[in-house]
């Protein structure tokens, strides 16, 4: 008896981990292809922080703060989306999942 418990409870931990991981891998590709938009196909911050927010909810059914700033990536101007949410959990209680992603600006400072 004793030892179905601690089975069921690594399980349970290796399920949880699972599920982070799954949750951050999202949230990154959310936010890269968000940072896509807004750097490559040219339409904007706004189009892009909303891009990666409807990628979010519509692959973790989780809504998500989006913020967009732009930086210097080794001489070239670059955007970057980060996404935060609350991440679901098995175990304990929930928390916040912060990921991020970037992309090149599109002609600008091109060599």
């Amino acid at each position: 008896m004793l030892v179905a418990v601690l089975v069921a409870a690594v399980a349970l931990g290796v399920l949880q981990l699972a599920l982070a991981a799954h949750v951050r891998s999202t949230l990154t590709a959310c936010a890269s292809e968000g940072a896509r938009v807004a750097a490559v196909a040219r339409q904007g911050d706004d189009a892009g922080v909303a891009r990666a927010a409807t990628c979010a909810e519509s692959s973790l059914g989780m809504g998500t703060q989006a913020a967009i700033s732009h930086e210097d990536v080794g001489g070239r101007a670059a955007v970057r989306v980060t996404l935060t949410g609350e991440a679901s959990v098995v175990l304990w209680t929930s928390h916040r999942v912060e990921a991020s992603g970037r992309a090149l600006i599109e002609g600008v400072d091109a060599p």
